[in-house]
């Protein structure tokens, strides 16, 4: 009995012994999967960082040259494989040490290596223009433009709203009267041909008609009456005693008489004619006078409001470290306000076709008096007539075509076109004074043109500007833009379009401005990295060259190096002209036009008391062209302007082509020419240097414990694991972009 006990108790004790080592050995299990699976984490962790170290050891072979004289980032010419597993190779040695137990045990199984996004794409170059001028660039927008662009907006709004409206309207009063002056051609020309007709009647001035023998000369109508008497004593002669002579004398009369009629019908007819088409001529051009003048009134009303006012209105009221605001001197647009003095009621239109249908009247009646005049006439061989009454009733016609010749053709003090003509010079009485300060302005203005049409006359491109353009044109075709061909400004030698021209650039500069209040664009980060990486013209060495313009002729040896393409490389980038002299003629001639507006502003004020707009107008522009050709003359030898006379900022030639940067919206074609800078000044092409690489390495790490148990829990079930026998895989992938 006991016996069967104690066998009890030992198959007891057995089975809790191998319940105890099935515990064990399922914990040992785990505990060995766990290891493994630490050691498989940490291959993870480990593989990510030398991808990423090797990688970064790639891309930290960036071009040098690039870098310090550009500030850009790409990836120096070649070698990046032998970087990569030099880092990796490495990585992977073990140093030796005495009483360790290798965890890890890493080997490096593979690697592959992507580099792309090369520099010379726009978006990677203009990526890291961003990233170079985003704390700078800011800064010197707001010191070096909106500090001289507000105080001036107020006055440059009205400057350029009042230029707007009364050139426009300088143009259409001019217009307006050339056709008034022809309408009263046209009437004294109508009238003129009455005096035709008077000749054929009478040779001198006056209605006295003495008497005459039918022998002497008969070429005219008064001839007829005057000789009528005595025809009549010749023909009582020759019924009493025929005679061959008297006969003759008759009969040459009579032909000579029939032939002054016939020249006075005949002149009758054309002048009828001519007269009603030179009066309908008149009517015409009244007409056309008068809806001139319409569209004047309508210029006036339309611009009373002006799209481009809002820019300047903007930059007035944007904040800066300066503070204040910027008013517009009332005087700015005084000239604008009396605009409509330059206007002619309707009662003086009204009044004029009175005067052309009253002159069309006066020769009808003229005309029916000639009519009966030529009918009594045609009875010159009738002997019954009454001789006195027939010289009467020709000075009775005489005398009513006088009266029509006093009124439209004689001058006198009853001449209704000259007492028109003289109502029209009073009230253009500024006219002449306004027409002489205008050739002196457009005389003035050819004169500051000089320089610029012997430098846009300059050399071909040859040498570095032929690889720069060929540079240029690889770079719009790597990035499939378009191009286009830079055309010079074209110089209006008419004053008042070249003035308004420069105002346009101002509104447009304004707008420009006004609009990177709100968002600095990319093109704002690209103008401000091309002024502080690229070079731009001494101008100084223009100071032979401003003013007179005496030297133009020599232009190109005064300019010297400047005409080199390292020393315009910003008149370059703003302009694109492939030459030397093309870039630096823009340049000049945008400084003058700006130099105009503002100029021109200053004169609407120092000129407001002139009165009449036009002659306001006129004075500051000429005040505008003089003031601009000595300030380009102060910029070249000081180095600087004054913004204004009313300003006291100081205005270099660097702030200048800032500006125009901004004007000048062709960002594109503005990255390429710097992207062909870069390339002739370092010989590095970006389109070839990239900035972006993709490293991938593979490690693998034998396993300890049950590599079977390990693919089963599904340890290298993700992408970029694997197991092969005892061996596990991981591959990472790491990116670096400059």
């Amino acid at each position: 009995m006991f016996g069967k006990e104690r066998n009890t108790k030992d198959r007891e004790s057995g089975a809790v012994t191998v319940f105890l080592i099935l515990i064990l050995a399922v914990m040992l299990g785990f505990i060995a999967v766990f290891i493994d699976y630490a050691r498989i984490a940490a291959l993870h962790v480990q593989t990510e960082r030398l991808a990423h170290a090797a990688v970064r050891s790639v891309m930290s072979a960036y071009d040098p040259v690039l870098q310090q004289e550009y500030g850009l980032f790409a990836y120096g010419k070649g070698g990046e494989e032998l970087i990569m597993a030099k880092v990796l190779n490495d990585s992977a040695k073990r140093t030796a040490h005495t009483e360790t137990l290798p965890l890890m045990n890493i080997k490096l199984d593979s690697s592959s290596l992507q580099i792309e996004r090369e520099l010379g794409h726009y978006a990677i170059f203009n990526e890291q223009i961003r990233e170079e001028m985003k704390y700078k660039a800011p800064v010197d927008f707001t010191l070096e433009v909106l500090e001289k662009l507000k105080p001036l907006s107020q006055n440059m709004k009205e400057a350029s709203h009042t230029v707007d409206v009364l050139k426009r309207l300088q143009k259409l009063y001019d217009q307006r009267e050339t056709k008034l002056d022809d309408m009263l051609e046209k009437q004294h020309e109508a009238g003129a041909r009455i005096e035709k007709i008077r000749k054929r009647m009478i040779k001198q001035r006056g209605v006295y008609i003495p008497n005459q023998y039918i022998w002497d000369p008969l070429e005219v109508a008064a001839d007829i009456a005057a000789q009528y008497k005595h025809y009549v004593h010749v023909y009582e002669d020759h019924k009493k005693s025929v005679d061959d002579v008297k006969i003759m004398q008759l009969e040459k009369y009579a032909r000579r008489a029939k032939s002054a009629l016939d020249r006075l019908r005949n002149a009758m007819v054309q002048a009828e004619e001519e007269h009603d088409k030179l009066l309908l001529e008149a009517k015409e051009l009244l007409n056309e006078a008068r809806q001139i003048n319409e569209e004047m009134h309508k210029v006036i009303v339309q611009y009373k409001q002006r799209a481009a006012n809002a820019g300047y209105d903007e930059i007035s009221a944007a904040p800066t470290p300066s503070g204040g605001g910027s008013n517009a001197d009332p005087s700015v647009g005084s000239a604008r306000q009396k605009a409509e003095d330059l206007l002619i009621s309707d009662a003086e239109f009204e009044q004029w076709g009175a005067e052309i249908e009253e002159q069309r009247s006066n020769f009808d009646v003229i005309n029916n008096v000639l009519s009966n005049m030529l009918r009594t006439l045609s009875f010159y061989t009738d002997p019954f007539l009454n001789a006195d009454m027939l010289k009467q009733e020709v000075a009775s016609t005489l005398k009513e075509m006088d009266k029509y010749l006093n009124a439209y053709v004689w001058s006198g003090p009853v001449n209704v076109l000259d007492s028109e003509a003289r109502m029209m010079d009073s009230r253009r009485g500024p006219d002449k004074e306004r027409k002489k300060m205008e050739k002196e302005a457009k005389k003035k203005l050819k004169q500051a043109y000089r320089i610029i049409e012997v430098l846009s006359k300059g050399k071909e491109s040859a040498g570095k500007f032929q690889k720069l353009e060929q540079y240029y044109n690889e770079s719009i075709g790597f990035n499939q833009s378009a191009s286009s061909r830079s055309v010079p400004a074209d110089l209006s030698y008419d004053a008042y379009d070249a003035a308004g021209a420069s105002m346009d650039r101002m509104d447009g500069l304004y707008e420009v401005a006004s609009g990177l209040l709100t968002q600095l664009g990319d093109e704002f980060y690209q103008n401000e990295y091309a002024l502080s990486y690229f070079h731009y013209v001494d101008f100084n060495r223009f100071s032979h060259l401003a003013g007179s313009g005496e030297n133009v002729g020599n232009a190109a040896q005064i300019l010297g190096d400047q005409l080199d393409v390292n020393n315009q490389e910003v008149e370059y980038i703003l302009y694109g002209f492939h030459n030397p002299t093309g870039n630096l003629a823009s340049a000049y001639g945008e400084i003058f036009a700006m130099r105009l507006a503002i100029r021109m502003m200053e004169g609407l004020v120092k000129n407001s008391s002139k009165g009449n707009p036009l002659i306001v107008l006129a004075a500051a522009l000429l005040y505008g062209v003089e003031k601009a050709i000595e300030d380009m003359l102060m910029l070249a030898q000081k180095g600087y302007v004054p913004l204004s006379d009313f300003l006291n900022f100081r205005m270099t030639y660097k702030d200048h082509l800032r500006l125009f940067l901004m004007l000048h919206s062709n960002n594109e074609r503005k990255m390429s020419r710097m992207l062909a800078l870069i390339r002739l000044n370092t010989d590095v092409n970006p389109a070839e240097r990239q900035t972006y690489a993709k490293g991938e390495v593979r490690n693998g790490m034998r396993l300890w414990f049950l590599p079977g148990v390990m693919k089963m829990l599904g340890t290298a079930s993700k992408k970029g694991e694997s197991i092969k026998g005892s061996v596990y895989y991981v591959t990472k992938t790491a990116h670096f972009s400059y």
